[in-house]
């Protein structure tokens, strides 16, 4: 995978949880919602802001005051000592009251005409847990090292199988088909003698066929066929090969001990070909923000470094000469 593809992911990912976080609905339009679903669950369906206090939403400010004191009298708990629900109902009067007068009634004339949202959904939750930009920033660096390490892994993991497949495909070359069965194998081809070196000619990402080597536990238990193996061996080498645009022959030498190298085309020079180990696999050291972290510490050292090799000039002593000296050495250079 292309780590600019990743990158390119990752910058979609961020623009669309700021995008999210945008798009979801704030304290006050929660609050402007839940209060239209309680009024319409105590008024019935249709009822508004407006409707209850007899107006209509162009009504001044002025025409809701009166308004309300008008309903404030009606509705106060006192004057409806039966209605269970008297205490709330003449609260909810007084925070529509609220709302009615202050900017967020452009909020509620937008939602009266455009219609509520379903608010209930991801969006509510969300606003009682909305994250800022530190914690977007936080989820936002850990998915990307989670993202660069899994790409790294991978792409490791598929060269470490396709070097492993170049060795095994040389070697079956090189050395025979039944390159692998131990000397001690009790049954199996044994390999022929091996060559001090001998150069073979594979495809660049080993032969497609080629079976991998048999695990070391199966090795232990004894449970390997050496025969059959070498079988699968032979067959994958002498399988048809298809020629492709991307197909890639190169030379490779192996030599008696198991190593090999390949020629560079380039700069006409052998480079040994090595497997890649578990201990090469990379590691959350090797992610960007620990990389940062290592420069950001190594760079003021570095900077320090070449002050502190470089040494002062011992200050040159001054030799001064008396003139009773100056006198002497000019008597002995006239009887010279």
């Amino acid at each position: 995978m292309n780590m600019r593809r990743v990158w390119a992911m990752l910058a979609l990912l961020c623009m669309c949880l700021l995008g999210a976080a945008a798009a979801n609905w704030d304290k006050n339009d929660i609050e402007i919602f839940e209060l239209q679903q309680a009024l319409e669950q105590s008024e019935g369906p249709g009822a508004s802001f407006y409707s209850i206090l007899g107006l209509r939403p162009s009504a001044s400010q002025s025409e809701i005051r009166k308004a309300y004191r008008e309903k404030s009298l009606e509705w106060h708990p006192d004057k409806n000592p039966d209605m269970p629900d008297a205490y709330k109902r003449f609260e909810r009067l007084g925070l529509i009251h609220k709302i009615l007068r202050d900017e967020r009634r452009d909020r509620y004339n937008h939602f009266l005409s455009k219609g509520f949202p379903k608010w209930r959904g991801t969006g509510y939750y969300y606003s009682r847990f909305r994250p800022g930009l530190l914690m977007v920033l936080v989820f936002v660096v850990v998915l990307s090292v989670a993202v660069e390490h899994t790409v790294r892994v991978h792409n490791f993991r598929v060269n470490q199988k396709r070097i492993e497949n170049l060795r095994r495909s040389a070697l079956a070359l090189a050395w025979g088909a039944w390159f692998q069965t131990p000397k001690d194998a009790v049954k199996g081809t044994k390999p022929r003698s091996v060559p001090a070196q001998k150069k073979v000619r594979v495809p660049l990402q080993g032969f497609s066929d080629m079976p991998p080597a048999p695990s070391a536990d199966a090795i232990a238990a004894g449970q390997v066929d050496w025969d059959r193996e070498g079988e699968k061996v032979r067959k994958a080498v002498t399988a048809p090969v298809a020629a492709t645009e991307s197909m890639r022959i190169v030379d490779v030498m192996v030599f008696s001990d198991g190593s090999m190298a390949v020629i560079d085309d380039e700069s006409d020079e052998w480079l040994s070909i090595e497997p890649l180990s578990e201990a090469d696999v990379p590691t959350l050291s090797d992610t960007w923000p620990a990389v940062l972290a290592r420069r950001l510490v190594s760079s003021p050292a570095a900077e320090r470094a070449p002050e502190a090799d470089v040494a002062e000039p011992e200050p040159a002593v001054p030799t001064t000469t008396s003139a009773k000296t100056s006198k002497a050495s000019a008597k002995r250079r006239k009887r010279t």
